[in-house]
């Protein structure tokens, strides 16, 4: 089941209001990324517990906006007017200064392999997030009490060495099918996101289109040998006869009639003909 968490690009320094109808103008003014039901790590780099701000689901949707009429009238059936859930922000600044900070503790606690991710990271957070950074988390299924869960993942990034805070991130890493771009810094929202980058792609391949690919095309070592034929001192005899006879024909042809075409036309029939037989008794062999 999806539960995404999305990391977007935000003009306001705090989660829109539906009851501003401040939703409409919101997407596509820059980047966002997208995990499921967890926060990943580059992310959690980028705050603090003081970024912790709280907002109402009903807020969720626009309250002129009809499409979404009937999904705001079961918000209010299922949470109320009031009902809140906590989100992260931060001013991109503050953001990058944090994650440039944290690097070498985190690259020395998950490994120097990861740099790469968290070099590009860092470049496309600084690119396609001009003003705020928002942690958008109203799609956990349990969204209104993850405000323990949230200070959790933002105290481990402090301590990234210390008290197995990382064990599992750890242990999901060292997974063969683990994408480790997706698990660190998650992957675009939209088809035509920029990240990950293509040369970020040719270091970490993704685990999950090798696995589409490999079952769209068997692989060629479980296709059958061809078997192969054993060649006998009868194939190169059989070949010598057929050229003496084609050559005794075109000669007995030539002395009878003294003509080199029909001599020509005696040689191809008699080659042609041994040659069918040849490979009719080498067929019946195998």
């Amino acid at each position: 089941m999806s539960h995404p968490v999305y990391l977007s690009s935000s003009p306001l320094p705090r989660m829109p209001e539906g009851s501003r109808n401040e939703w409409r103008g919101f997407f596509g003014g820059g980047a966002e990324l997208e995990a499921n039901a967890f926060f990943p790590l580059f992310w959690r780099s980028l705050f603090s517990e003081d970024d912790i701000r709280r907002a109402r689901f009903i807020d969720e949707y626009d309250i002129d906006d009809e499409d979404a009429a009937a999904d705001r009238e079961e918000c209010l059936q299922d949470f109320g007017p009031e009902a809140t859930y906590p989100y992260l922000v931060i001013d991109t600044a503050t953001a990058l200064a944090r994650l440039s900070a944290r690097r070498e503790d985190l690259i020395a606690a998950i490994g120097e392999r990861y740099r790469p991710i968290h070099d590009a990271f860092e470049a496309f957070v600084a690119q396609g997030f001009p003003h705020h950074i928002l942690l958008r988390t109203q799609g956990l299924p349990d969204a209104a009490d993850a405000q323990p869960w949230l200070r959790a993942e933002l105290t481990a990034v402090d301590n990234p060495s210390g008290s197995g805070a990382l064990a599992s991130l750890l242990k999901d890493l060292a997974r063969h099918d683990t994408d480790p771009v997706w698990t660190l810094a998650g992957l675009g929202s939209s088809a035509d996101e920029a990240w990950p980058p293509d040369t970020l792609r040719e270091c970490f391949p993704d685990p999950r289109r090798r696995k589409r690919a490999d079952a769209r095309s068997p692989s060629l070592r479980q296709l059958p040998d061809k078997p192969h034929r054993p060649r006998s001192w009868l194939d190169p005899a059989l070949e010598w006869l057929g050229a003496f006879a084609a050559a005794g024909a075109a000669l007995g042809a030539y002395l009878l009639t003294r003509s080199g075409w029909l001599a020509a036309l005696a040689f191809l029939c008699v080659a042609v003909a041994s040659g069918f037989g040849i490979a009719r008794l080498r067929g019946s062999r195998y």
